[in-house]
């Protein structure tokens, strides 16, 4: 029999939790209102321009003015004094337009008057001028005489585009998700993964393995080894972490710039903007301190030089002594570095109506420790290790629900440069059992 949808549902005694469909709907309408929002805008300030409304001549005036010609007739640079005894400077054009109707002689410049404190820098901009010549102006349909030579760039206009295109973006985005979503269950949410993680280029070319619930090795053996037999990939390279701070630090660089460059134009018209200077100076710190993090992670990775390991084979049996070849490069001092075996378990369970994922490491076995190395550029710290997988281990498992991960780990622990960790993953497989 069908029936409402509930507000609340009941959990275990007298705890309550919030339906998963008016959620999936609070969560489409909060999306939707971003694309609403971000469209309307993004149609209105278009709109608004090629109209030329009254808020578009009020917010951003010079993105509506016409383009023109107009004749330089005279030139002058206009003095003030102002209460402290320093003089400005402001340069003056008297320009003669004449375009169908438009028939106006009137001093010019820029829309908003500019005063220099330089004598010589607003010279500067009155002798680029040459009575008698033609230059190119900007005028207003609406005002006959507003003509201006030399336009600003909007900062506002920009940053108002970029806001509402990025509601937009931000809600397009989310609505698709949250209807591909929509009342599905957590069983159908896990086959979406599910089905996401089976799509394989080349999937069918491949025979299939005789342990379907054991990672595959491939991706651990395609790198040969110039000591022993593969070189394992690292499990995170550090190049992924620097790529991300400094693509933070650009694009808050570029945000920046753009916030200080308005603001600077807010000052040179004489009309400051203290909320935007407020800003600005909060937006530089950011800047400062990520690109100092930046230039702090590139030193301390030179310093810290790459870790290589080569193992002898792969994948891996219990019980069996296998050979490890450790490269450190770099250019520090180091007060430790270890190598360990672990493994981990790893179980994904539906804990009330949150997906959870907990990790515990089962198993931790010392390879090698080495303490008070000095590692110089060109001669890499090198060292031949042996180690075996147990004979009752675990051996590698990966299901939907749990996962069993073999790694070998290298902590470093430079001078100056703190510590680090950098993992390289393994698989191990089950134990041949004997016919006698």
């Amino acid at each position: 029999m069908a029936r409402w949808p509930r507000l609340w549902e009941k959990k275990r005694g007298k705890r309550r939790t919030g339906s998963p469909i008016f959620g999936s709907v609070g969560e489409a309408m909060f999306f939707a209102a971003l694309l609403f929002l971000g469209s309307i805008g993004l149609v209105a300030v278009v709109a608004s321009i090629a109209f030329e409304s009254v808020v578009a001549t009020y917010l951003f005036p010079e993105a509506t003015y016409s383009a023109g010609k107009c004749v330089v007739m005279e030139t002058d640079l206009s003095e003030k004094t102002l209460d402290g005894g320093d003089t400005r400077y402001q340069p003056m054009i008297l320009v003669h337009v004449r375009s169908g109707q438009r028939d106006y002689v009137g001093w010019t410049y820029r829309r908003n008057p500019t005063w220099y404190a330089d004598r010589d820098a607003a010279q500067k901009i009155v002798d680029g001028f040459r009575p008698g010549w033609v230059y190119p102006c900007w005028y207003a349909s609406y005002d006959p005489s507003t003509v201006i030579l030399r336009r600003s760039t909007n900062f506002t206009l920009w940053i108002i585009l970029l806001v509402f295109a990025s509601f937009a973006t931000i809600g397009t985005i989310g609505m698709f998700y949250t209807l591909l979503l929509f009342g599905a269950s957590a069983e159908r949410r896990s086959a979406l993964a599910k089905s996401a993680q089976k799509i394989e280029l080349i999937g069918d070319l491949l025979p299939p393995s005789a342990y379907p619930n054991i990672p595959s090795a491939e991706n651990l053996t395609n790198s040969p080894g110039v000591r022993l037999a593969y070189r394992l990939p690292i499990e995170v390279s550090p190049a992924w972490w620097l790529f991300a701070t400094l693509l933070f630090s650009l694009v808050w660089s570029g945000m920046t710039a753009v916030f200080a460059l308005a603001a600077i134009a807010d000052l040179e018209r004489g009309e400051p903007n203290w909320l935007l200077m407020a800003l600005t100076l909060a937006a530089v710190a950011v800047g400062i301190w990520s690109g100092y993090h930046f230039l702090r992670q590139i030193s301390l990775h030179t310093r810290v030089g790459p870790t290589y390991i080569e193992i002898s084979n792969h994948p891996l049996l219990p019980g069996r002594d296998y050979k490890l070849h450790l490269s450190q490069a770099g250019r520090m001092h180091l007060k430790k570095l270890r190598v360990t075996l672990i493994c981990e378990e790893e179980a994904t369970f539906l804990h009330g109506t949150d997906v959870r994922t907990e990790v515990a490491q089962v198993f931790d076995a010392e390879v090698a420790n080495f303490r008070g190395l000095v590692v110089r550029p060109g001669t890499p710290f090198e060292e031949l290790l042996h180690f075996q997988i147990p004979l009752s281990a675990m051996h590698s498992f990966k299901s939907s629900h749990n996962a069993v991960h073999w790694k070998l780990i290298v902590d470093l622990e430079a001078k100056g440069a703190g510590s680090q960790r950098r993992s390289f993953p393994i698989v191990v497989y089950p134990a041949v059992k004997s016919n006698a």
